[in-house]
């Protein structure tokens, strides 16, 4: 449940149509007939919770003072002529409120590709390493400590800044760190790499 009640937060939400980024494969992404009555954009972000500030969440189409005068026959929309898409305050997440899928293969790719990072910073590539990076990028996105990469037909693409605390050797060091998600629906991230390099 959610709590902490604020604008500091929003969800984007379309009334006319239930299609979410989670209803389609990880690996083709937005797919089919749907896109014939709404934009892959529109379906990438419906649902998805965004900090209400600009590079971390959709940026909304800026109309020229002449496509609003001359295109009578066109709604203004928030992402397109046209577009049901708005944005609504939610309350603030929690850390109970955010839930991760890790797709198969992500953290057997994290110890394969960055054991030798993981040791220098004091830790052993293993679950308890896992969940002590899951536990930073829950905290931050709830702090709104992320940016926007992209948007595309697998969805918004982010990447959450993470501090970790040295150990062993590096005790006392703090390293900026980057994990890639995409947002999904109603506080969903899905991990693209958990540790996608140092800031």
């Amino acid at each position: 449940m959610l709590v902490n009640w604020s604008n500091d937060w929003i969800q984007v939400v379309d009334n006319l149509n239930d299609v979410v980024i989670d209803d389609f494969d990880y690996e083709n992404g937005i797919l089919g007939q749907v896109t014939q009555k709404h934009c892959v954009k529109c379906i990438a972000v419906n649902q998805c919770w965004f900090a209400n500030e600009k590079n971390k969440k959709p940026e909304s189409m800026e109309y020229s003072l002449e496509q609003i005068l001359n295109d009578s026959k066109n709604k203004i929309g928030l992402y397109h002529f046209n577009c049901h898409c708005q944005e609504i305050d939610i309350l603030t997440p929690t850390e109970k409120d955010i839930k991760l899928i890790c797709p198969e293969g992500k953290v057997g790719w994290l110890f394969r590709d960055k054991s030798d990072w993981i040791r220098r910073l004091g830790y052993e590539p293993n679950e308890k390493f896992v969940d002590y990076i899951k536990g930073l990028v829950i905290k931050n996105y709830c702090l709104g400590q992320y940016k926007i990469n992209g948007i595309s037909k697998y969805g918004v693409e982010i990447a959450v800044f993470i501090d970790i605390e040295g150990r062993g050797e590096e005790a006392n060091r703090i390293f900026v760190a980057k994990s890639g998600w995409m947002v999904f629906s109603n506080g969903k991230l899905k991990c693209n790499t958990f540790l996608s390099g140092r800031t």
